[in-house]
Parts: structure tokens; C-alpha cells; sequence
């Protein structure tokens, strides 16, 4: 029988934060490209380049997809293993975190490899 707590580790507490911060950078990212559609719905497309505010918005969304990209390979380069999930705790029970570079139904490689987490 395997360890049912292992999730609880101490030792994995600094992979659960950077999951966590890649979490919720993930779900900034996802308001604020929302955001950016929707003060450009109805406006003419010659108004939406011209706008300034549009602009810091895409300049802000490029940082944050940066940052992003940055927390993905922390978090690929602390997990012990690829093509297997971890068993992580990001506060409401067992998650699990992998990143993947063999599509596991296929056992074929992957075109870009994937950072998978299920919570």
C-alpha cells in the first residue's frame, strides 16, 4: 500500500509555492486577456491600435506571459522526475504536478512538452 500522506512532505513545500504562484499568475493572465477583449468589443479595430491603455495592457499581459514561461521552467527543474505526477499539497488536499514530454496514452513524444497540474 502506498503512503497516503506523502503529499505532506515538508521537504516539498517550495515546489508547492512555486505551483501555487504559477497558479494564480495563470489565472491574472486569464482576467486580465478578458479584460483586454472586452474594452475592445464594439470599438472600431483603427481605435483599439491607436489606444494607449490597450497598449500597457498587452505590455503588461507580454510581462506576465514572461513571468510565466519564468515559473515553469523553476517548477520543471525542481520536480524530481518527468513523465510521472508528484503528489503536492496546495491547501485543500492531495494535487498532483508532472510535466511531460511522452503523451501517456500514445507513448508517443509530445510536440512541446507540457507542465500538467491537477488540483
Amino acid at each position: 500500500m502506498e503512503n497516503l500522506i506523502e503529499y505532506l512532505d515538508e521537504s516539498l513545500v517550495p515546489l508547492e509555492e512555486k505551483v501555487k504562484e504559477y497558479l494564480n499568475l495563470e489565472k491574472d493572465i486569464r482576467k486580465l486577456e478578458v479584460d483586454i477583449l472586452t474594452k475592445q468589443k464594439g470599438k472600431p479595430l483603427a481605435q483599439i491600435s491607436e489606444e494607449k491603455a490597450s497598449d500597457e495592457d498587452l505590455e503588461q499581459l507580454n510581462k506576465m506571459l514572461l513571468r510565466l514561461n519564468e515559473l515553469r521552467q523553476e517548477v520543471v527543474l525542481m520536480l524530481p522526475e518527468k513523465n510521472k505526477f508528484i503528489e503536492v499539497n496546495l491547501g485543500y488536499g492531495p494535487s498532483m504536478v508532472g510535466y511531460f514530454t511522452i503523451d501517456h496514452e500514445t507513448h508517443q513524444p509530445l510536440p512541446e512538452p507540457v507542465l500538467r497540474v491537477v488540483h
